[in-house]
Parts: structure tokens; C-alpha cells; sequence
């Protein structure tokens, strides 16, 4: 899973150890603490860390054998999981260790970085003598568990150019992940909403400054998403570009276009991949039947899907005032092709908008209000009128980040188990209307935070509400500490339950 991709509208303990960073990538995650600098001219190495540790009590559970070391998904989907009913309730301590390793040898100059990250997670008592990521926390231990996260070497030709070839964090917007706190990253572009996670490829940075900051941003990058046979057209590759403009004081404009190239027939991992993939369904996205009446074969799918996205924001992070507004709109269109079939449009659409204002002293003293619309698919058969997202495409392959709830979307201070009852904002096709916000306080400002939240989303044929309340502190610099306590009540069905306490440290 995502070294915690996770987070935003959280509230913050402090403007360097927010909360809401937890899912952000972890140099993010830095950067919102130390300014970005060269490597001392000494040896040239450097380290990042985060140990995250989360002791969950709920009534949310599977019995599948195979969600074991991660459990992903749809609540109450295809990875089994259900709400319990009467009986005591699933109980499990989670931990997990994230490390970056960086070289920049001091004669380039800092000019070329060697960047390698590790991830070891496991839930205490599971298993040990054995081989398998998210797993080797049972007794005797001795797990072969350790998950590649980075591995890319980093090139700056110019003071305004980045080339970063290799496995990286992939984000849908114009910021690198490696040189922008979790605001850039989560309240601008795509917002995560359609692509966060890690890929393989070649990304392009460039920043066109006056004497000031910043006039233009932009990035170009293209990855493989999936490879399947070397020599056989079967692969899947995105290609992305995106623009940011700075007209005036504290605000952006972006302009986004992405591009996926599908021609893998649905194949590709343990549940395929695309829009007619198991993939799709176990993670809340539209899984499309594509098979003529009586058929009991579904035919091979390839694809051309691409995204449109507009974004627009003003003082989006709280830095230059107490007000910031946000907001985005995307088409996603593109064509299937089915085999011996006719080809299947695609155009649907998002808008998505957020405000917050920091009423009082405190980086957690925020009231925040955020709508989310996404278009449904309607009856005609000859094309689909929902959102596509990386969830079709990758295991979290994107996440919504701003929500600020643990059960009605993905939570974000999750570790390996994350079942929520929107997983994806297509909502399996059946599109989305959803209101979230929170109210937090500083009773010490930048030190311990109180927030209250929640929200209400609603599906062609359901709907669900969410209350939470979480209380945030930092005993120590760059480490937390933290309750949260949420419900959920779902039309027609178990309302779940979830308590858990979290610590995360922040290690340099």
C-alpha cells in the first residue's frame, strides 16, 4: 500500500509534523519541515524515515485467508469483507517502517542523486518463516518481507530542470513529490483522485521563476504501468503533461492532460487490469460487463482513455492567510475496443470543490467544507459515462485525500487495511455526490489538536454518513500521537465501527 499516501483535512499538531501529511510520499513529508537543500559537501548521503505504529479495534472483518497480510477494497465487496454482527469485535496492532536512502556524491555537486526506499510492515502475531510483503510479525519472526518503494536516480541539468528516471512516486499534478509538501500535491492537479502511487518511468520538472517565485510549472512524464510480454504490443503506458501558471499573489491556475495506452486485453497481476478487471471491483471502481446475453466468456478489452483536467486555487496550503478555496473540473473520455464487438465510449465527468479558514491561533484550528460530484453511467450500453481512475490500473492505484474521514472514503492513517465504503470516487460506476468537513481546535496551539468531522455520500441506489472525532498530539518534535473514533451509517445495511490509536515518527 501506499507508504501513507493518506491524509489531508486532517487536522495538525504542528505546521511540520501535520497529521495530514501522514499520506503524503514520505520526502513530502520533509519537506514540509526542512527546506529543500543541496547535500552537505561532506559524504553526500542522507536519510528519511517514518515508523508508523496503529492498534485498531472494529466490527469490520474478513475471513479470507489470501487479504491476510493487506486487506484492500470495497467494504463488503469481493475481498470478503463484512460487518460483523453480534460477537466481540476484530482487534489487530499494525506496524510499519519506511526508509529512504539518498546519495549525491559531492564532486557532481549535487547535480546527479542515487534515491533507494525500502518498506517493512507487518501486524503483530501474523506470520513468521516465510516469504510475503505486509506480513512477519508472528512468533519467531524471521519474515523475508522487505517491499521496494523508490528506486530512481535524480538529474539536474539546470537550475530550473529535474529529470527523475527509474521507480518514483507518480502524482497527477505538476508538483514533484520529492520537493512539495503534502498541499501541493493534494490540493492541486488531480489531487491523487486519479492517480497516487508508485510507477516506473521518466518525469520532467521545470519551474520558470521571475525575482520573486515561481511564474510557470511544469511536468512531463511517461511510465509503463504494466508490462507483459517484452516483445508483444500487450502493455499498458501513461503519458502525462501539466501545466501551472501563477498570475497574481498566492493563486494557480493548471491545465492537465493525460494519456493511457491499454492494449494488455485485461491482463496483467493476480486480478488483471482495466475497467473489466476483478482489479476494478475489489476496489470499488466500475467493473464493466461487456458480454452479450448468454455469453459466459467475457471478450478482451483494450483501451485509449484520456483525462482533461482544469484546476484553479487561492492561498490552497494557509500560508499567506486564513482563507483558502480550491477547486477542479475533469473529463475523462476515450474509446474500448472489444473484440468482436462495437467499441464502447467513454466521457464522464468531476468537479470537485474545497474551502478552509484557520478561525483562531493554532495550524489545527481549521473549518473546512469540500463537495464532490462525479458523473454515473447511464443505460446506454454503447458507452460508459463514469470516471476511470489508477484504481483500475494498480492496487491504490489513487486515493481522495481530502475528505478527512476513516469509514465513507479511504482512510488515511491506515497501514495495510483500508475498506471503505467508497474506495474509488466512481462509486462503482454509479457515480458520486458527497459533502465531507471538519471543525478542529487547537487547545494548544500547534501541540494538541481536537477535531470533529465527518460526511454524507450518496450512490445511484445508496447512500452513507459518517461522524468521527479525533484528538492529535505531539509530546516530541516530529512525533505523534493520536485517537480517532468514527461510525458510519449506511442505507440497508450494518452500520460499522472503528477505534484505533496511532503514533507516527517522522526520523531523520
Amino acid at each position: 500500500m501506499l507508504p501513507l499516501l493518506l491524509a489531508a483535512a486532517a487536522a495538525s499538531a504542528q505546521e511540520g509534523s501535520d497529521p495530514s501529511l501522514v499520506g503524503a510520499p514520505l520526502e513530502s513529508r520533509a519537506m514540509e519541515v526542512v527546506e529543500p537543500t543541496e547535500p552537505e559537501p561532506d559524504n553526500g548521503f542522507s536519510f528519511l524515515g517514518l515508523v508508523q505504529t496503529r492498534a485498531t479495534m472494529t466490527d469490520i472483518a474478513t475471513d479470507n485467508p489470501f487479504y491476510n497480510g493487506q486487506l484492500v477494497g470495497q467494504l463488503g465487496g469481493s475481498n470478503s469483507t463484512v460487518v460483523l454482527g453480534e460477537g466481540p469485535p476484530a482487534m489487530y496492532t499494525e506496524f510499519r517502517t519506511n526508509g529512504f536512502f539518498g546519495y549525491a556524491p559531492p564532486i557532481l555537486d549535487g547535480k546527479v542523486k542515487l534515491n533507494a526506499g525500502w518498506e517493512v510492515d507487518f501486524s503483530f502475531g501474523d506470520l513468521s518463516y516465510g516469504t510475503g510483503g505486509n506480513t512477519g510479525g508472528g512468533f519467531g519472526a524471521d519474515q523475508v518481507n522487505l517491499q521496494t518503494r523508490r528506486l530512481n536516480v535524480v538529474v539536474k541539468p539546470s537550475d530550473w530542470l529535474q529529470i527523475t528516471l527509474g521507480q518514483q512516486f507518480m502524482n497527477d499534478g505538476v508538483y514533484d513529490p520529492n520537493t512539495s509538501g503534502g498541499d501541493a500535491l493534494f490540493r492541486s492537479g488531480g489531487g491523487l483522485m486519479f492517480f497516487g502511487s508508485e510507477a516506473a518511468g521518466i518525469t520532467l520538472h521545470g519551474t520558470h521563476n521571475n525575482d520573486y517565485a515561481p511564474v510557470v510549472r511544469w511536468r512531463a512524464g511517461a511510465f509503463t504501468l504494466t508490462e507483459n510480454g517484452a516483445a508483444v504490443q500487450d502493455d499498458v503506458g501513461l503519458l502525462m503533461a501539466d501545466l501551472q501558471w501563477h498570475p497574481i499573489w498566492a493563486t494557480t491556475v493548471g491545465f492537465h492532460a493525460w494519456h493511457l495506452r491499454d492494449r494488455s486485453a485485461g491482463n496483467g497481476g493476480a486480478f488483471g487490469v482495466g475497467p473489466t478487471s476483478a482489479l476494478a471491483e475489489l476496489q470499488g471502481a466500475a467493473r464493466l460487463d461487456l458480454r452479450d446475453d448468454g455469453e459466459d466468456t467475457a471478450p478482451d478489452v483494450n483501451a485509449d482513455i484520456t483525462w482533461l483536467v482544469a484546476d484553479a486555487g487561492y492561498n490552497v496550503g494557509l500560508h499567506q492567510g486564513p482563507f483558502g478555496v480550491r477547486g477542479l473540473a475533469a473529463w475523462n473520455l476515450g474509446r474500448m475496443y472489444v473484440t468482436g464487438k462495437p467499441d464502447v465510449g467513454i466521457s464522464g465527468q468531476l468537479f470537485d470543490v474545497e474551502a478552509r479558514f484557520r478561525y483562531t491561533r493554532g495550524q489545527g484550528s481549521v473549518v473546512r467544507l469540500e463537495g464532490l460530484w462525479v458523473s454515473a453511467d447511464d443505460a446506454d450500453e454503447s458507452r460508459y459515462t463514469g470516471i476511470i481512475t489508477g484504481n483500475s490500473y494498480g492496487i491504490v492505484g489513487s486515493v481522495y485525500t481530502t475528505h478527512g474521514c476513516v469509514l465513507l472514503f479511504q482512510d488515511l492513517f491506515s497501514i495495510n487495511r483500508m475498506t471503505p465504503v467508497n474506495f474509488d470516487i466512481s462509486g462503482q460506476g454509479q457515480g458520486m455526490r458527497a459533502v465531507t468537513g471538519s471543525v478542529g481546535y487547537d487547545p494548544i496551539p500547534d501541540r494538541l489538536t481536537v477535531q470533529v468531522g465527518g460526511g454524507r455520500a450518496v450512490r445511484e441506489g445508496s447512500s452513507a454518513t459518517e461522524v468521527n472525532v479525533r484528538v492529535i498530539g505531539e509530546p516530541f518534535l516530529f512525533f505523534n500521537v493520536g485517537v480517532t473514533a468514527a461510525t458510519a451509517f449506511i442505507e440497508g445495511e450494518r452500520d460499522p465501527y472503528m477505534v484505533y490509536v496511532h503514533g507516527d515518527w517522522l526520523v531523520f
